[in-house]
């Protein structure tokens, strides 16, 4: 049995830690707020994870720390670093695997499909955030002074998604499909976009965080096939029993326009060309080596519908 942290209740994390604790292991889910799922091997506690001495003595004795920590798009600059900076130096002081649940940003834009050889080159100032973090973890783990491993996913979708700016593919996508009403998205609605599941993620950690074969590099979470973010809504249609659904772009000086009031999507707009054009990551590696299979599409898409329909009928 192992003592594991994970840092973060949001829909990665919470689904992470409870995937650990079902297989047998304790689990402390940490994090601002405190809240999250809870069971005979998961608790919950609360812990700013910038402030280093709060943070260390709160993963004291870990064997795994996860970093499924998601912050708000326009919080990444100030609040990323020290986050960063606590995280690592608590994996050295436990000795703990630190697994981070890591993201495509860091890679060019234009290399579909996208390997987890490619090389970080981000055009983004998020991008640039997650390379240079995981860079520096790359640096501590070929010195000896932590064992670490990043686990790379596209957008995720899954029925923990419950915030309507929470995801793409979440509700401010479904909902208005339930409504017959059309969905306004941003980029390229029928561009190619690799979607992945958040109990793929889940699982992508746990395994890789246990086997010694993972660490020291990154790994991508097996996805289903890339689906356009048209296909995407018109399969909650169909799973939702209704023929069909519409979908339209938001032009971009909306976007701007939108923006002014709500950060969070103004820096959406330097992540437009993951959606502008094919974005599709490749997962073989992981399948080959640890036996991963992604969640059949089918079976994602019921669960999110089925999640929402009794929550939009309260």
């Amino acid at each position: 049995m192992s003592e594991i942290v994970v840092l973060g209740a949001g829909p990665i994390g919470s689904a992470t830690a409870t995937l650990f604790a079902e297989r047998g292991e304790t689990v402390r889910l940490l994090s601002r707020s405190g809240r999250g799922p809870t069971g005979p091997r998961l608790t919950t506690g609360t812990v700013d994870a910038a402030d280093t001495d709060a943070l260390r003595a709160a993963t004291a004795g870990a064997d795994v720390i996860v970093n499924a920590i998601n912050l708000p798009y326009h919080q990444w600059s100030s609040g990323w670093p020290p986050i960063h900076r606590a995280i690592l130096t608590a994996a050295e002081s436990s000795g703990a695997v630190l697994a981070v649940a890591g993201s495509f940003y860091g890679y060019a834009p234009g290399r579909s499909p996208m390997t987890p050889d490619l090389p970080l080159e981000p055009a983004t100032r998020k991008g640039a955030i997650r390379a240079r973090m995981w860079t520096e973890i790359l640096r501590a783990h070929e010195a000896g002074r932590v064992r670490a491993l990043e686990v790379r996913a596209s957008d995720y979708v899954g029925p923990q998604v419950t915030s309507p700016l929470g995801a793409h593919a979440g509700p401010r996508l479904l909902d208005p499909v339930l409504r017959g009403r059309r969905a306004w998205v941003v980029g390229d609605p029928d561009a190619p976009h690799t979607w992945t599941s958040i109990d793929d993620i889940a699982r992508t950690i746990v395994t890789l965080a246990a086997d010694e074969r993972a660490w020291g590099r990154a790994w991508h979470v097996p996805s289903a096939p890339a689906r356009s973010i048209r296909d995407v809504a018109g399969d909650y249609a169909r799973a939702a029993g209704l023929d069909s659904a519409t979908v339209s772009r938001i032009p971009r000086a909306a976007l701007r326009a939108i923006g002014i009031a709500q950060p969070q999507l103004r820096e959406v707009l330097e992540m437009l060309y993951q959606f502008d054009a094919p974005f599709v990551a490749d997962h073989e590696e992981t399948t080959r080596v640890f036996g991963l299979d992604p969640t059949p599409w089918k079976e994602t898409v019921a669960a999110v519908v089925a999640a929402r329909v009794p929550a939009r009928a309260m």
